[in-house]
C-alpha cells in the first residue's frame, strides 16, 4: 500500500538514535499538519488526530488536553511531550499506528489518491533529501 510505505520512508530510522527518530516523527506531523491545515483548517486536523487516536488506544486514558486542542501548534506541543514520556520502542509503535490511522481516517475522507498525493507533497524531501 503507498500510504504505509510514504510512513516507513519518512520515519526510517535516521542517524542519531533516540532523540532523531522523536524528532523525524515529530517532523512528519509538522509537515502533514502544514500541507492539510489550508485544506480541512486546524480544528478539523486536530478533531481528526484525536479520532485517530480513540480509534487506535481507545484503552488509552484520555488526555486532558486533547478536548482543548484548536490549533497544530498545540497539537505538535502534545504530541512531543507523549513522545518524549514513551520508552523509544513504544514511542515508535505509537507515532505508526497513528499516522496509519490518520491517514487511513483522511483517505476515507478525501480518497486514497488524493491523501497519497497529499503526504508526498507534504513529505517530499525525506531519507536524505530524496523525493518520491
Amino acid at each position: 500500500m503507498k500510504r504505509q510505505k510514504l510512513i516507513d520512508e519518512v520515519l526510517a530510522a535516521p542517524p542519531g538514535g533516540e532523540g532523531a527518530a522523536r524528532d523525524a516523527a515529530l517532523r512528519a506531523w509538522e509537515l502533514l499538519a502544514r500541507h492539510l491545515s489550508p485544506l480541512i483548517g486546524e480544528t478539523a486536523l486536530c478533531a481528526m488526530y484525536a479520532r485517530a487516536r480513540h480509534v487506535t488506544f481507545p484503552d488509552m486514558q484520555p488526555i486532558p488536553v486533547m478536548r482543548d486542542l484548536r490549533s497544530a501548534a498545540l497539537l505538535l506541543d502534545q504530541l512531543a511531550t507523549q513522545l518524549a514520556a514513551m520508552e523509544p520502542p513504544a514511542a515508535d509503535t505509537f507515532n505508526r499506528a497513528m499516522l496509519q490511522s490518520f491517514t487511513r481516517l483522511l483517505s476515507g475522507l478525501i480518497g486514497e489518491a488524493l491523501t497519497v498525493r497529499l503526504m508526498n507533497t507534504a513529505w517530499a524531501e525525506r531519507s536524505g533529501g530524496k523525493s518520491t
